[in-house]
């Protein structure tokens, strides 16, 4: 396997000529250069990019890590936070923390041995201290970590308005809304407040399903799907994210009721796969590039030490 005193000799120059040239250190004549890189090229020489980051302090890799990128919603953030990277020359390494706290906690600590530049973190299993002890820069997806953390979301109070005043347009007296556990401190939770007040002030009832943090599996959302039928045999309206609302769609054809004479459903986020599904699902569409794009963007001021506001809220 070659190595750099290869490269030096087929070059017929020093190693540390051709280690300058590698690292961009110091002058070198672009005749020098030239000579290097194609002595590389001809004895098929691949520096160690990992070894030559670490010696510059920058590795160009940031660290995403999502609780689990099977969901919709989680697949598109992956794939425009990728390509902003690439674009602003950064390499992307995706953690699937799979809505484990040891995972989490293993996926972080292996991103701060490999010296990534930031990370930019969408998963919520651990505690808030546990966050404030990364050492590097970090951009918080929805979720509040702490008061020097930048959290980018979606405006979710005009969100929650928009869905509740959806389904009262709609004439829905009776209605449910699935949220997330209110133990976490998310931005998320804010649609949930304002859809319920919206529904009081309108004189609708309104009954919240709580689910339990980090509930993404079919099979758990059909458990509380179930529930809300035979717990609320009256309601006429369902508020609910993309992934859940197509799945209690689904469960009213089994059930025979009609959508939407029976039951009038809007959903929470208007991913590319939404669309897909037939009938056409009424949804509130978060921005999720521009989402992506601002997180990027703010990561890599921090990284490069400029200053930054702490909050965006993204029109829905």
């Amino acid at each position: 396997m070659a190595n750099i005193k290869d490269v030096a000799k087929e070059a017929g120059v020093s190693v540390t000529t051709v280690s300058r040239v590698m690292n961009d250190r110091g002058y070198i004549s672009e005749k020098t250069r030239k000579k290097v890189y194609d002595a590389m090229e001809k004895i098929g020489y691949h520096p160690n990019e990992l070894a030559k980051n670490f010696f510059r302090q920058k590795t160009n890799i940031i660290g995403l890590i999502l609780p689990d990128i099977s969901i919709s919603f989680y697949a598109e953030e992956t794939k425009y936070i990728e390509e902003h990277l690439y674009k602003n020359g950064y390499k992307l390494m995706l953690c699937n923390a799979y809505n484990s706290k040891e995972r989490e906690k293993e996926y972080i600590n292996m991103l701060q041995r490999n010296k990534v530049d930031g990370i930019i973190i969408g998963s919520h299993t651990l505690e808030i201290e546990d966050y404030l002890k990364i050492d590097m820069p970090i951009v918080a997806l929805d979720r509040y970590l702490g008061e020097n953390i930048p959290i980018v979301s979606a405006d979710h109070i005009q969100g929650g308005i928009l869905a509740a005043n959806h389904l009262i347009n709609c004439g829905c007296k009776n209605v449910v809304q699935f949220a997330g556990t209110s133990v976490l401190n998310s931005s998320a939770n804010k649609r949930h407040i304002s859809f319920e007040k919206v529904m009081n002030d309108s004189n609708v009832n309104v009954h919240t399903i709580e689910m339990e943090l980090n509930t993404f599996s079919k099979e758990q959302n059909l458990h509380y799907i179930d529930y809300m039928f035979n717990s609320y045999k009256d309601i006429d309206g369902v508020f609910a994210t993309d992934n859940m609302a197509i799945l209690v769609i689904k469960e009213c054809y089994k059930r025979g009721i009609d959508i939407p004479k029976d039951l009038k459903i809007v959903g929470y986020d208007g991913t590319e796969s939404s669309e897909l599904f037939i009938p056409t699902l009424t949804t509130i569409k978060q921005p999720i590039k521009e989402i992506c794009i601002d997180a990027v963007n703010k990561l890599i001021k921090l990284i490069n030490n400029e200053n930054i506001s702490l909050e965006s809220n993204h029109t829905v």
